[in-house]
């Protein structure tokens, strides 16, 4: 019989602590090298969209955010700080595993399993690693703060949202499994993963640099039995620019009437730029352009503060002019739809073609981040 744990069971997988202890962590981290302790997340918070900064059309003008200016000159040491807590968190973890359990646990980092991943239910696409229901209390707790480690406070509720969603599905909530790849601070290259059913997380750390990319996140139900909408605003946000366009814009951002069957780049290791679609950012009104600010912005503030403004910033200097928003599908909640974000350095597919519109699978690919690539 497949174990069933409630949200509050599975909030209660990490010890005590707060979500403000987190947020201040993951805004303001330290040099430490220690591993960060997990924590309870005992509520959560709206994280508000950052605007992309400032780009003048004759029609439109997006406002500045002053983080991001600064932020191509401070992200290597934060990008450091972010890497010695992986580090620390991925040996602690190393650490407590019996033999056995860290044969499971480790690949070298040139193993193509590196590379392997799926979105899917483990019956449908078998992983390899460590899944948490093989660990002791105390093993699960360092496995939970090993993945607090790599994303902001948000991300780690979002996962915790995502893990407990498998109760209304009839799954098991603690089938998802870490592996790591190479060794976590040596000279050579390392990297990690935490993976199950709708989250997928991919971390690559070479010398001083890290890649968090790519990433993917799932909902089904869109709304639990409890009342629960672990990716309300990912979903919401865009059905209310595309209802809000009008006339020939929303003839130009609806590519396709019927809803594509799955997102298109599927579980491939690097992606290159689909075919653009849609209705370039630049031409909207300021209005819908911080809505699109919007649904970057939901989705990269999973990762960490310091990740998600290098992240913005790479967005921002490609150009509004580049990035386009196109929808498949209805327009209508609750019906089959899909959409995508597609800039020259990123694309952001969402798919909702399942289920009656209540089954969202979800992906950020970077044309050269995915997997470090850029960091061999």
């Amino acid at each position: 019989m497949t174990r069933q744990l409630t949200r509050r069971q599975l909030l209660q997988l990490t010890v005590l602590g707060g979500l403000s202890g987190l947020v201040a962590t993951c805004q303001s981290r330290t040099t430490s090298t220690s591993a960060p302790s997990p924590t309870r997340i005992i509520s959560t918070r709206t994280l508000q969209p950052t605007p992309l900064p400032t780009t003048t059309t004759a029609s439109a003008t997006v406002g500045t955010r002053p983080a991001v200016a600064t932020a191509t000159a401070t992200s290597q040491p934060a990008k450091t700080t972010l890497i010695n807590h992986m580090t620390s968190a991925a040996s602690v973890f190393l650490n407590s595993l019996d033999e056995g359990q860290r044969a499971k646990a480790t690949y070298d980092f040139a193993d193509p399993e590196r590379t392997r991943w799926h979105w899917t239910t483990p019956g449908n696409f078998p992983r390899n690693g460590l899944p948490l229901r093989e660990l002791t209390p105390e093993q699960r707790d360092k496995a939970m703060a090993l993945l607090q480690s790599g994303v902001s406070a948000g991300g780690f509720q979002k996962a915790l949202d995502i893990m407990s969603l498998q109760n209304d599905l009839g799954n098991d909530p603690e089938l998802y499994y870490v592996t790591v790849f190479g060794a976590p601070g040596s000279s050579a290259p390392w990297g990690w993963r935490f993976e199950g059913h709708h989250l997928s997380r991919h971390f690559t750390i070479v010398n001083d640099q890290a890649a968090l990319m790519p990433f993917f996140l799932g909902s089904w139900p869109t709304v639990s039995s409890n009342g629960l909408k672990a990716m309300e605003r990912e979903e919401w946000a865009a059905r209310e620019l595309i209802t809000a366009l009008e006339g020939e814009q929303r003839e130009i951002a609806i590519f396709q009437p019927r809803t594509l069957a799955r997102h298109i780049t599927q579980n491939q290791a690097q992606v290159a730029p689909l075919d653009p679609v849609g209705i370039p950012v630049i031409d909207l009104d300021p209005d819908r352009q911080t809505l699109v600010s919007e649904i970057i912005n939901t989705y990269l503030n999973t990762l960490p503060a310091e990740v998600a403004a290098v992240q913005l910033a790479r967005v921002a200097e490609a150009g509004l002019e580049n990035i386009r928003f196109g929808w498949a599908g209805s327009i209508e909640p609750r019906r089959p739809h899909y959409y995508r974000l597609q800039g020259p350095t990123f694309l952001l597919e969402h798919d909702n073609s399942r289920n009656g519109g209540t089954h969202i699978h979800s992906v950020w690919r970077d044309f050269s981040e995915d997997f470090g690539q850029q960091l061999a």
